[in-house]
C-alpha cells in the first residue's frame, strides 16, 4: 500500500514544527503507543458519549483513541490542534474523523459548532506546564465536561520536579474531584507520567 507525502513525512513536519515553536510543541518526537495506551487505560465510555483529544500534533494518540471510542455505538471524537500542517495531515490519515483546527481555548464554541454534547473524557497532548494558559485551559477543561467526566494528560519524567510540573499537579487537584497518577511509562521517550482529574457529581 502506497504511503501519502503527508503521511510519511509527519515525524519530520512534527521536528520541525518543534524547531519553528517548541513551546506549543513541546517534545522533539511524537508520543509513543505505550503511553497512547496508558492514557487511554481505564477509560469507560457509554453510547452516544463524547470524547475530545486536545494538541492531537501527528496523531500519535489518535489511532489508540479512536479505537476505544469506535467500539461504543454512537461515540463521536474530535481532535483540536492549532497547527495547520499537522491538520493537514490529520485528515489525510484519519478520514473517518472530525478535526477543528483551533485553539483548545475556544473548546465550548467548538462543541456548540460541531453540535457534540458535553464530552465524557478529554485527552490532552498539549505542553501544558509551558502554555501561560495553562489554568484556563484545565479550569476550562472541568467546566465542559459531564458530571464524572475525565481530564486525563500527561507529565514527562524530567519535568516532574519543576515548579510549573508541580503547580499543573496542584491545580488538578484543586480543580477535580478527585486527581490520580499513573505509574511511569518507561517506554516513551521521554518516559512520562499520565495524569488524571475526575470532574465531581458522577
Amino acid at each position: 500500500m502506497a504511503t501519502s507525502s503527508a503521511t510519511a513525512s509527519s515525524p519530520l513536519l512534527f521536528f520541525k514544527r518543534f524547531l519553528n515553536n517548541p513551546r506549543e510543541v513541546g517534545a522533539l518526537c511524537p508520543s509513543t503507543r505505550h503511553l497512547a495506551a496508558a492514557m487511554v487505560r481505564g477509560l469507560e465510555l457509554d453510547e452516544g458519549d463524547v470524547v475530545l483529544e486536545y494538541g492531537v500534533g501527528t496523531g500519535a494518540f489518535t489511532p489508540t483513541i479512536a479505537a476505544v471510542v469506535g467500539k461504543v455505538p454512537g461515540a463521536r471524537y474530535l481532535g483540536i490542534e492549532r497547527e495547520p500542517g499537522f491538520c493537514e495531515v490529520l485528515r489525510e490519515r484519519f478520514p473517518g474523523l472530525s478535526f477543528a483546527n483551533a485553539q483548545v481555548e475556544a473548546v465550548e464554541q467548538l462543541l456548540g459548532e460541531h453540535r457534540l454534547s458535553p464530552p465524557r473524557a478529554i485527552l490532552s497532548g498539549l505542553p501544558l506546564i509551558l502554555l501561560p494558559s495553562m489554568a484556563d485551559i484545565v479550569e476550562t477543561a472541568e467546566r465542559v465536561l459531564v458530571p464524572g467526566g475525565e481530564f486525563r494528560t500527561f507529565s514527562y519524567l524530567q519535568s516532574y520536579p519543576t515548579p510549573q510540573a508541580a503547580r499543573l499537579r496542584r491545580l488538578m487537584k484543586q480543580t477535580f474531584g478527585s486527581f490520580s497518577m499513573s505509574r511511569l511509562v518507561l517506554r516513551n521517550f521521554p518516559p512520562a507520567f499520565v495524569l488524571r482529574g475526575v470532574k465531581a457529581g458522577g
